[in-house]
Parts: structure tokens; sequence; C-alpha cells
């Protein structure tokens, strides 16, 4: 009894100790829904509002901003960095407009027009530089965007550049972003290149499904995103993909798991399963291969433990990393034999069913010995056989991401110059990426399907460095190196004048007397249109002469007082 004394008070000393030493978090939280040039969005000061309230309860430092201009943007921003210091934990959430321009991200202030490329450094705020600030302040940063949204400020942008640069791409939602600080989360409401769903309720998908989650206790901040994933998917019928880009190396828990509480001194502590232990080697391996974030590294966790505890995560990071679909073989281990025994059976009745035995990923075929005992009753005895340990079980195929090949195809088809029709990067395998992917093919001659995007049209447009196809311009503009400029309207109109030809005078250029005894003229070369006249003789007194029409010689009668009359052969 005395030592189940000392071991409780050691416990309750253990937690003092955790909470006097607890990590420090700081968040910043904005949501701008109220935009001055486009409509407003219904969920975002609810999101922010509702995350806000959410944080605060798991004992995060919050910072709210609201409907935020420029100015007020950069400014909140500001105290945010001030804040970090000395920080552990920050974290940043966004629910309102962005874009991608080049394939960087800029949020959206309430007062943005976006007319203009070169108002948009005032307009917005660069995604990258909060997360290069965060890392510069704390060893673990958690970014979560609802910035996915319909923009129809981004539309507005591309009608103002299309005219300026045909280089410059405007993209449909958030672009891929690479952490490159260490421990650092960044989570899209959709996959990237890809738009979100406001909802119908107070909060979008993705935060209504952030704010059921994050209060559960041990549930790890990757896994606990891959739930919200699943959430959004049956809740928008998979038309929205959340996703995940991860530098982590540690475990982060919103809510930690509660520590188990003795009730009563135990009279023996009975030994732990060993089923359900976890392999101490297995999970440094395990944190290793996730944190690597990479698919060579999850395979080879597969390879090395095929039934271990992480299995399950595993094959998704596998699906979601292991893009060119490469099989995998992964040796099943050897099962000890094992030989039940059915009960008697009655005699002359019929042998009883087997009993259903539990699904396994390997099918074990049995066959079942009847063996006489006596004469009069008969013992089933099921006898497995195991497969030998070398036999593979082959992971399924995973096909490649049709979307990312085709947003990266369509970039490069602009970059040689085939992109042209209004073509976007935007994933979205449309008549006008099939058209851009003709006109290249008809120039290289290097592709045999041109309908789809493959990896092997990729790699056919990445292996030209320079441009493949002309520069078309359209009506009102012009060429000026290789950028198409719009010409003013007075141009035009010079342009038009001169590229008109002269009116002539005459519908005849007559060409002069050929000199006595010189031979006739030869016929005109093809495609001539004018005529001409040359007199036969000097003393001509009826008008003869020759004429040609095209490339016929003909002779004419010009009689004084009388019609004149054109003979041709």
């Amino acid at each position: 009894m005395r030592r189940y004394l000392v071991a409780t008070l050691a416990i309750i000393g253990c937690l003092a100790a955790t909470q006097a030493f607890a990590e420090r978090r700081v968040a910043l939280v904005v949501g701008n829904a109220q935009y001055a040039h486009t409509p407003a969005l219904p969920n975002p000061r609810n999101d922010a509002q509702d995350i806000a309230d959410v944080l605060k309860k798991v004992g995060f430092e919050v910072t709210v901003g609201l409907d935020l201009n420029q100015t007020s943007f950069a400014r909140i921003i500001d105290d945010f960095a001030r804040a970090l210091e000395g920080a552990d934990v920050g974290l940043f959430f966004y629910a309102g407009h962005g874009l991608q321009i080049n394939e960087k991200n800029y949020l959206v202030s309430t007062e943005a027009k976006l007319e203009s490329a070169f108002l948009v450094p005032s307009e917005t705020i660069e995604l990258d530089a909060i997360i290069r600030l965060m890392e510069s302040k704390t060893s673990t940063n958690l970014v979560f965007l609802d910035a996915c949204r319909n923009n129809p400020l981004v539309d507005n942008l591309k009608r103002n550049m299309a005219a300026i640069s045909r280089s410059t791409t405007v993209g449909r939602g958030l672009a891929r972003v690479e952490p490159v600080g260490r421990d650092t989360l960044v989570a899209f409401s959709s996959a990237p290149g890809q738009e979100a769903a406001d909802g119908h309720g107070r909060n979008s998908p993705f935060t209504a499904s952030l704010l059921r989650h994050i209060p559960k206790p041990g549930l790890e901040v990757s896994v606990m995103l891959k739930e919200v994933a699943a959430d959004v998917r049956q809740e928008t019928r998979n038309v929205q993909r959340p996703q995940q880009l991860s530098d982590m190396s540690n475990t982060f828990y919103f809510v930690k798991a509660a520590p188990a509480v003795l009730a009563a001194p135990p009279a023996a502590m009975p030994p732990a399963a060993p089923n359900n232990a976890v392999d101490p080697v297995e999970m440094a391996f395990w944190q290793s291969a996730d944190a690597a974030n990479e698919c060579e590294s999850i395979r080879a966790y597969l390879r090395r433990f095929p039934n271990g505890k992480f299995v399950d995560l595993a094959h998704i990071s596998e699906r979601r990393l292991c893009k060119a679909g490469t099989e995998v073989a992964i040796a099943s281990p050897q099962r000890p034999p094992t030989a039940p025994v059915a009960p008697a059976l009655i005699p002359g009745a019929a042998p009883a069913a087997p009993a259903p035995s539990p699904p396994s990923p390997i099918t074990q075929p049995s066959s079942v010995l009847t063996q006489p005992t006596g004469g009069a009753t008969n013992v089933a005895v099921a006898a497995p056989t195991t497969p030998p340990a070398s036999t593979p079980v082959v992971a399924p195929v995973v096909p490649p991401d049709v979307t990312d090949i085709g947003r990266k195809l369509q970039k490069e088809l602009v970059r040689v110059g085939c992109g042209v029709g209004g073509l976007e990067a935007d994933g979205t395998w449309n008549a006008a990426s099939r058209e851009a992917l003709r006109s290249f093919n008809e120039r290289t001659r290097s592709l045999t399907m041109v309908d789809q995007p493959t990896p092997e049209a990729l790699e056919a447009v990445r292996s030209h460095k320079d441009r493949v196809c002309p520069t078309t311009c359209g009506p009102g503009t012009e060429l000026r190196g290789n950028t198409c400029v719009a010409v003013p309207p007075k141009t035009q109109e010079r342009s038009r004048h001169a590229s008109r030809p002269p009116e002539r005078e005459h519908d005849r250029a007559v060409r002069p007397q050929r000199e006595p005894g010189r031979a006739d003229p030869a016929p005109r070369p093809s495609g001539s249109q004018s005529y001409a006249n040359v007199p036969i003789s000097p003393n001509n007194r009826n008008g003869e002469s020759w004429i040609y029409v095209g490339n016929k010689r003909c002779k004419t009668f010009e009689p004084p007082g009388s019609a004149p009359r054109v003979i041709c052969p």
C-alpha cells in the first residue's frame, strides 16, 4: 500500500511538472469575407471565429483578423511575428480568396481589384513570406488554408494580362507549396489547382471537419488531416480533395491523450499482450519513413514490416507519393500450421459445415481428412496448408495523377509556344489542350497519342528547350519580338490603309511599240492578269494589234468609227 501511494504521488508530480513546462503555442487566424469589388463570401468570418475559439480551448494564444485591407493585413502579420518570439508552436489559419500566379500563392485583401499584375504585390500578401517568417521563429509550424474558393477577381486579372504577356500563368485555386524548414505542415482545403466549396451551413466543409477533430485527445495532426480529408470527400462526393504537405519529423497533438490514473492497487499486473504492443524498432522505422515523405521510404517500411501496426497509414502514403505505380512484392511471413479438430459427428448424419474463418490477406486452402475411429464415429480433421515464406503478394498498381500530369503538360505547351487559344495550366484536359498538343506533334512528330496527357507526352515537350510553335497574334495585336502587343486604334487604321494595294488608273498597261522587223514578243508568264496592246505594223489603219489576255495571245480590230473586236485562237 505504501509503495502504491508513493507511485501515485510520483505520477501527480510528473503531471504538474509537465504542465509547468508546457509548450507555448501562438496562432494567427484571418477571415476575409466582405470584399469591396466582388460578392461577399458567406463563411470565412464564421470559419475564423470558430477556429479561434477552439484553438483557445486547446492552449493557443490567438490573434484574430476579420475583413482586412492591405494595410491591416500587413500590420497583423507584423504583430504575429513579434508574438512568435520564444514560442514553440506557430499556427496560421486563413479563410477567404486566394490565387496563384506562376505557381506562387497570394492571399487577397478585401479592397483588391486585381486589374494589373504590377499591382498584385500591393493588393495581396505572399503566402511563402508568411511561411518563411514562421519557420525563422518557431520549430513547429502549422498552416491551414481554406482559400481555394472560386474568385471572380482572377478572371479580371486574366483578361487584363492576356494582351500584355502570354508567359504569365494565372491558375485556379492555390499552387503546391514545398516546406523547406523543419517540422512544417501545410494543409489545403482542396488539391492544388482545384477550387473548394463554400458549403451550405455556417462553416465550409473543410473548416467544419477541422472543428470536429481538433479537440479529440490523442489524435496526431497528420492522422487528423487524413480523417478531415475523408469527411470532405464524402460530403462533396469526391469533388473536393483536401491535401497536406508535411516536412514534420516529430509528432504533434492538439490535445494529448489523458494519462491513465491508477484507481486501486492492483494485486498483480498482467503482462502486456504481445499482439497489441508496438515494437520500438518498428516505431522508429515508421517515424523515419513518414518524416522522409518519399515513396521509397514508405515502401521500405512495407517490405520490412508487412504486418506492422502502421500498414494502413503506409498504404495511404504510398498511393499519394508513388505516382509511377510500380508494383511492390511484399513477402508474407510463414505462420505455424494449426490443426483444429471438429467435434464428433453423429453416425449417419451429414458432416457439419466448417466454421467461417476470419478474413486474411492470403487465402489458405485446406483439405478435410475423415478418419474412422472405432467404426462408429468419424472425426473431421482440418489440415491448413501455409504457402512458403517467399510467396509474394503484389500491391495494387497505383495509377498516375492524371490531373497533375495534365497541368504540367499544359504549362510546358505554353512555354514552347503551342498553348494559344485560351489554354490554362489548370489540369483540365479540354479541347484547347488537345489542339495545343496536336500543334506540337505536327512540328516534332514525336508522339503516337495526342488526345490524352501522358508521361511520354510530358517528357517529349520538356525535351525541347526552345520555342516550337510560331507566335500568332489575334486581332488588334501585333508581334514584337516574342510577345503580342496591343496596337492603338490609329495605328490599326494606318496599317489597314498601308496594306491596301494602290488602285490602278487604267485596266490596261500599254506595252511599248515593237520595232519593225523584231519578232513578236513571247507570251506573258502564267498568273499575270494585266493587258498589253502591241501594234502589228507602223501603218496600221484598222487599229489591228496583239493583246494578251492571261496567257493567250489575241488579235484586236479597232477601225475608226466602229466598236473594237477581239479574236482569240
